[in-house]
């Protein structure tokens, strides 16, 4: 979603704002600084790490789930800096105890994938409930659960929990907290904006800045910053909890990178200060493949194809990094119709279309990144003293902005008789459910007195929005997680008159002139509330159920907010009366706590300050440390030579709790081994470095 174009203080603002906040200069120089410095102080309002889940304070996690494997995650932090390798333990069960081990293994991991681990466990039964930990350095991680896919003809119901644009920085994460209640979910499909690249207090809500600062404070670049950002969010309670019981399927969609991103760049990266844009993109999927249980391939591509038996094929794509060519932000530039322009690249596009032909699944279903549906908006600009165009233009990150391609598929699926493809969406930071046409609206250009000229929206004969016939496919996009809607770009009630207008016929100069309806192939829009979707997939349909919470405060409340569905062979969208009811059998969550585990104590080892990473170490020019603090606390950290020198006083203040990051520029070092000496009213350690 775009940071750019918000200059506007009324329903244009709305428009615009939800692909976008004011820009905020980069300012990448890091220096020898302690990142923090300037932070305010916090309210002090929780742990920042668990003290009793060490030294897995990032949890577990799994994801991608086959019929006889599934990936398993988890980070050790380890107890020394000095970059040596840890060994761990795992095991795969079929109760919650895990006592009943159907397999195990060891594993080791080191600095040079941050102390993360992935094991792709396989041997394992189709359709199957599984729990599973690790164990290092004497103690045992949170038990995941996790589940198999089916093999043909054994499961008729699913369930899955669709998610995207999970800000920290604009909110809490309840929705994830509600997804983690359920017991009847089969995964959790994440379609991206899991992190945000920005600098700290640049893209979010005032309202709680104090209590989920990032680290690091600049915008992301580096691998050890993707890595720092993405060690934040995985402290997160609620997404720890939702990662440990459910196997995530997950892509990545522009901010995991930068924003707006494409294969060559991204509105968000300025090669003049923040380098080349290939080493910046290689360091973002470094971190993603690191971090997130993905399984990992050499390529380190994001599309991919997951069966559920004859029910259902999750086919996930790439918008982003694969093949993507340049926005155009210009409605009226010729080089949009180009019928070679892509989102998808040659390669996937090839591969997208022989899996809808291919597939022998009943419900083919495409999760991606960004609306794929005509989205209309051209006639509002009038409301603003904004032509057609210039307002029209300021939408073409999503598939509009690739018409010919997106023709093209719907056109396969006409022609190859492909019947019962559902798109799933995020990006978008709202609620949307579409019929899927070619087109469904012709937009003509005429003059009007005293406005010039107007868009005027006329359905097609391909499309008939009464009965849905002519539609090809339907549409479910899911809110955000926490991301800024229309009505926090702008206000709420110019986001509630825009959602009432959005697909209803429009009139102009003082409603004497019928614009006609922009969008009547949208059939549902929530522009105001964040939250998810469950999707739920039987053998006769598929329905969308959505489901809404709030934000600017630790919150156990949801309300659920409407549901569309589609048939068998209908291609369209009807309206459900209620939402889907639980799955009839559900599986038995894991435990809260780690197994065995002792009473947490405050302070004997110094527990309450946490160092989460180093690195690099060994260095050449620079190491970054991160650490957490569960109590505000007088600081001090020293460099010390190998003989027990000082050097350099790097942080002599009172901290208040919270997770820092220390940059510390070494290049006027010789080579050699050094030590950092950390004191506080509770701890006093030294931990190892290198200078190369």
């Amino acid at each position: 979603m775009k940071k750019s174009l918000l200059s506007f203080h009324c329903i244009l603002m709305a428009l615009i704002g939800l692909s976008a906040q004011v820009d905020q200069p980069n300012s990448f120089g890091k220096g020898s600084i302690l990142w923090h410095q300037d932070r305010i102080e916090l309210r002090g309002s929780g742990d920042f790490f668990k003290l009793e889940w060490a030294p897995f304070y990032h949890g577990v996690a799994s994801g991608d789930p086959l019929e006889d494997r599934v990936v398993i995650w988890t980070r050790v932090t380890p107890e020394s800096t000095d970059g040596s390798p840890l060994e761990l333990n795992w095991v795969m069960a079929t109760d919650p105890e895990l006592a009943n081990i159907v397999t195990e293994g060891t594993v080791s991991t080191g600095p040079e994938r941050d102390y993360t681990v992935k094991v792709d466990v396989t041997g394992l039964s189709p359709g199957t409930t599984y729990y599973y930990g690790f164990n290092a350095l004497g103690k045992s991680s949170l038990t995941g659960k996790t589940k198999t896919t089916p093999i043909a003809g054994n499961i008729d119901h699913f369930k899955f929990g669709v998610v995207s644009c999970s800000n920290y920085q604009a909110g809490y994460f309840n929705a994830y907290a509600r997804l983690a209640e359920r017991t009847d979910l089969d995964a959790i499909i994440h379609l991206g904006d899991y992190i945000y690249e920005y600098a700290d207090q640049v893209y979010g809500s005032g309202a709680i800045w104090k209590d989920r600062p990032l680290e690091p404070v600049e915008e992301i670049i580096s691998l050890e910053d993707y890595r720092s950002r993405y060690s934040i969010y995985r402290l997160d309670t609620n997404l720890v909890r939702l990662h440990q019981q459910y196997p995530f399927i997950t892509v990545w969609d522009d901010h995991e990178s930068a924003n707006d991103s494409y294969a060559d760049g991204a509105e968000n990266h300025d090669p003049g200060t923040e380098g080349n844009w290939t080493d910046r993109k290689a360091n973002a999927k470094s971190a993603y493949f690191e971090w997130m249980p993905i399984r990992d391939n050499a390529a380190q591509q994001v599309y991919r194809s997951i069966q559920y038996g004859e029910l259902m094929e999750l086919i996930l794509l790439d918008t982003r990094l694969e093949g993507r060519e340049a926005q155009i932000n210009d409605i009226t530039d010729p080089r949009l119709q180009d019928p070679e322009r892509t989102i998808l690249g040659a390669d996937q596009k090839a591969w997208l279309l022989d899996r809808l032909a291919n597939s022998t699944a009943r419900w083919k279903i495409i999760g991606q990144q960004v609306i794929f549906a005509e989205f209309h908006v051209g006639w509002a600009g009038s409301l603003v003293n904004m032509t057609y165009e210039s307002t029209e233009s300021a939408f073409m990150d999503i598939w509009d902005g690739y018409p010919a391609e997106r023709s093209e598929i719907l056109s396969y699926l006409k022609d190859q008789s492909i019947d019962d493809v559902v798109i799933l969406t995020g990006d978008f930071h709202t609620s949307f459910a579409f019929d899927l046409a070619d087109p469904a609206v012709a937009v003509n250009l005429e003059e009007v007195a005293d406005l010039g000229p107007q868009p005027f929206y006329e359905i097609t004969p391909a499309y008939d929005p009464a009965t849905g016939a002519g539609s090809r496919a339907v549409e479910f996009a899911t809110p955000s997680i926490t991301s800024a809607n229309f009505d926090e770009n702008s206000n709420f009630f110019i986001a509630l008159a825009l959602q009432s207008q959005i697909n209803r016929p429009v009139a102009v100069a003082n409603g004497t002139v019928e614009l006609g309806n922009p969008n009547p192939h949208m059939k549902y829009a929530d522009l105001v509330q964040h939250g998810y979707f469950i999707l739920d997939v039987k053998p006769d349909s598929v329905q969308a159920n959505w489901y809404y919470t709030p934000i600017l405060q630790v919150d156990p409340q949801q309300q659920f907010g409407g549901a569309f569905y589609t048939r068998q062979g209908e291609n369209h969208l009807r309206a459900a009366a209620t939402a889907s009811p639980p799955k009839a059998v559900q599986d038995v969550p894991a435990p809260l706590d780690p197994p065995a585990v002792p009473t947490p104590t405050r302070d004997p080892a110094g527990r309450d300050m946490l160092i989460l990473s180093a690195f690099p170490n060994p260095a050449r020019n620079y190491n970054q440390l991160q650490y957490a603090l569960n109590t505000p606390t007088e600081l001090t950290i020293e460099l010390l030579a190998a003989d027990g020198r000082r050097l350099k006083t790097l942080l002599a203040e009172r901290m208040p709790a919270g997770i820092f990051s220390l940059y510390t520029d070494l290049s006027d070092l010789p080579p050699g081994n050094y030590f950092y000496r950390i004191k506080s009213h509770s701890t006093f350690r030294t931990y190892p470095l290198i200078k190369q």
